[in-house]
């Protein structure tokens, strides 16, 4: 058996312990600059890891050969000490293939695509003294690793402490506050853990939920050398204001042929098609009837449904990922929310912040907002264009402006800006009181028509369906259609 000397024993066990450190933490930049023995300042998490990995590879090597590392030749603590060590060096170098093969996997949609370096993965934990079911799991675990932290880190981008702490509860929501639980207790077995997104309109909480629901732990199949899914398929989502409410139940659990008039075939509802390592994203939670939550509660609590029009019971293994705009407590409050589906809910509750706050906690941030926008428009744009985008806005926007769409208002400002050259802040920021859903400052007093007309406007701007303004007004589509357009 193989000992290590008291300098080697602390090093090895400092990067043992950064493997289970927040990686979006002050506390995982304070321990990266101890272990490279450096004031903090000047390099991000990626750059750090740059530095710190010939470090592990040198400090492997002088005590043998990186090939001929064996697990097996050490014991007791020295062993968990080593072999985090060595997981967290393999990680790392393998890390950027996972990264693209990350990006292959979302182009390539829901077929699963066979791990290209998989033998030389798998070659390098079978020479180390790994077993077939811990070098699966932890393939596995590699790529969990390293898609939480892609989606992340592409989904909540900023500096501002709001959103620095959005980063890390996101990470705490897939991995846990405490890692060693996870590895040793619930990979693989979330399902059990909700999370209810708070926040305003367009403030990014479908990007989160994202982020949440394809970063769930896939297994890996050692023989076909690729994982049991595409982590594109194992996350389903449904925004509830497209629905009117004869229809919300067959969107959520499905519905039989023949069930009634229209369902001209068999249709898997959205708990149906998520898999059992997948996630079910619930948008405007808030905005759902009684009868609907319970249902739904139902189907949390019990993890079984019925289609509409059947009495086959399926089961349902995914987590529950749900998100509401609206004032959740007020709705308790009112009766209009159940006490009992909320704390179904709510295993983690996160707020996302609206674009007011982050610019009022950093005003700088409104630079690499507008970097990362501009990419959905523009491919790779220079820091020219940026600059160029950024003086634009800011002589068009009022300093203390409210954002009230939040991020996705910003986008359709770059957009607009990118069109016409200027910007015209959103309407209902400027109207004078009592000029609600953007009516006419002609003093005339509005017919019954015109207020429903700008209403479903209003309605239409706000969820983006006209079966939402029909359900919200209980007009028929139609008629709520001609209104909007109108």
């Amino acid at each position: 058996m193989k000992k290590l000397l008291p300098e080697q024993r602390d090093f090895f066990r400092q990067i043992a312990d950064l493997a289970f450190v927040n990686p979006f933490s002050r506390e995982r930049e304070l321990a990266d600059w101890r272990l490279l023995n450096r004031a903090p300042g000047g390099l991000d998490l990626s750059q750090r890891a740059e530095e710190i990995q010939p470090l592990l590879r040198e400090r492997l090597q002088q005590l043998q050969p990186l090939s001929d590392f064996r697990i097996t030749v050490y014991q007791g603590k020295v062993r968990e000490i080593m072999e985090y060590a060595w997981l967290f060096y393999q990680f790392h170098e393998f890390q950027d293939r996972f990264n693209q093969f990350i990006v292959d996997q979302e182009r390539a949609g829901d077929e699963p695509l066979e791990l290209p370096f998989a033998a030389e993965l798998i070659g390098c934990f079978q020479r180390a003294g790994f077993g077939d079911v811990a070098c699966a799991k932890y393939i596995a675990l590699f790529y969990q690793l390293q898609r939480g932290f892609y989606f992340i880190n592409s989904s909540v981008s900023g500096d501002c402490p709001s959103i620095v702490e959005l980063r890390m509860r996101l990470w705490n929501n897939i991995f846990t506050f405490n890692p060693h639980w996870y590895l040793d207790y619930l990979l693989g077995r979330m399902e059990e853990f909700s999370t209810l997104l708070l926040g305003a309109t367009g403030s990014g909480k479908s990007l989160v939920a994202r982020a949440i629901g394809c970063s769930g732990f896939i297994p890996f199949d050692l023989k076909r050398r690729r994982f049991q899914e595409s982590f594109t398929r194992s996350f389903q989502a449904i925004n509830l204001a497209q629905f009117p409410a004869s229809l919300l139940e067959s969107e959520l659990f499905g519905h039989k042929k023949g069930a009634f008039t229209g369902a001209i075939e068999n249709h898997p509802g959205v708990f149906a098609r998520c898999s059992a390592n997948g996630a079910v994203f619930i948008d405007e939670i808030g905005d759902i009837d009684i009868p609907t939550q319970v249902k739904l509660l139902n189907v949390i609590q019990d993890r079984a449904f019925s289609p509409v029009g059947s009495h086959e019971k399926l089961r349902f293994s995914g987590r529950v990922i749900s998100a509401t705009n609206r004032d959740i407590e007020h709705l308790r409050r009112e009766g209009q929310f159940r006490d009992d589906l909320y704390y179904r809910l709510c295993s983690d509750v996160i707020v996302v912040p609206g674009l007011q706050q982050r610019l009022r906690e950093n005003p700088a941030e409104l630079t690499p907002l507008i970097a990362g926008l501009l990419k959905r428009v523009i491919d790779n744009p220079d820091r020219q264009l940026v600059a160029r985008m950024e003086t634009r806005i800011r002589a068009m926007v009022p300093e203390q402006y409210a954002w009230p769409g939040n991020v996705r208002e910003l986008e359709q400002c770059i957009r607009r800006i990118c069109l016409t050259g200027s910007y015209s802040m959103a309407e209902k920021n400027q109207l004078a009181e009592g000029q609600a859903f953007g009516l006419p400052e002609s003093g005339a007093e509005p017919s019954a028509q015109e207020l429903l007309r700008h209403y479903c406007r209003f309605l239409y701007e706000k969820h983006g369906s006209y079966e939402a303004v029909a359900r919200i007004t209980r007009l028929d589509r139609r008629t709520a259609r001609k209104y909007v357009v109108g």
